[in-house]
């Protein structure tokens, strides 16, 4: 349980941190943009963090609530159908890159640790990318708003990737001298 906890506290804790470093406290204002940092920095390695120490049952439960934790905190501020499936589709997003993320290190756990800490922001980043087009083709077809999207959303993307991976990684580093039990 202490490993659960200490993992995502870590993921989330980097999120946090790389957040602040190239975005600053805007992060923390729940109306601009750079707020997704913090929602999906905590999903993400709460979700990770089930996926490597709880069963098929919890993994799939907590998947489930996560879905709705970026629905809850944006509330009233949910204008459109619009916002709401964009939501949901950036979150599948990043349940489906942390999945990929851990079955990549379980298959490659002979490479280098921080560089398997670069898996998750490519895996985050080609997921969004795919969201955004969904949403650019089925809202605005004939919009040229998809570059800007597909860079906001990539932006977001590395700094929530980022943060994970090197908080995970950081998290197996220093594992045993945090939890001696796990010698």
């Amino acid at each position: 349980m202490k490993s659960l906890i200490l993992t995502a506290l870590f993921g989330f804790a980097l999120c946090v941190i790389i957040g602040l470093i190239f975005i600053g406290t805007a992060i923390f204002n729940i109306c601009n943009s750079s707020f997704i940092i913090l929602v999906d920095g905590f999903c993400g390695a709460v979700f990770y963090s089930v996926l490597k120490y709880r069963n098929i049952k919890e993994q799939i439960l907590t998947g489930i609530v996560i879905l709705f934790i970026p629905v809850l905190i944006h509330g009233r501020s949910i204008s459109s159908t619009v916002h709401l499936i964009g939501i949901i589709l950036f979150i599948i997003s990043l349940l489906s890159s942390v999945v990929c993320y851990k079955l990549f290190i379980n298959k490659y756990r002979s490479y280098p640790i921080f560089l398997r800490s670069m898996a998750l922001p490519v895996f985050l980043e080609l997921f969004d990318i795919l969201a955004t087009l969904i949403l650019v083709l089925i809202y605005h077809p004939k919009a040229m708003i998809i570059y800007s999207s597909i860079f906001l959303t990539s932006k977001y993307a590395a700094f929530i990737g980022f943060g994970l991976g090197i908080g995970f990684d950081l998290f197996e580093l220093l594992k045993n001298k945090i939890l001696p039990e796990n010698k």
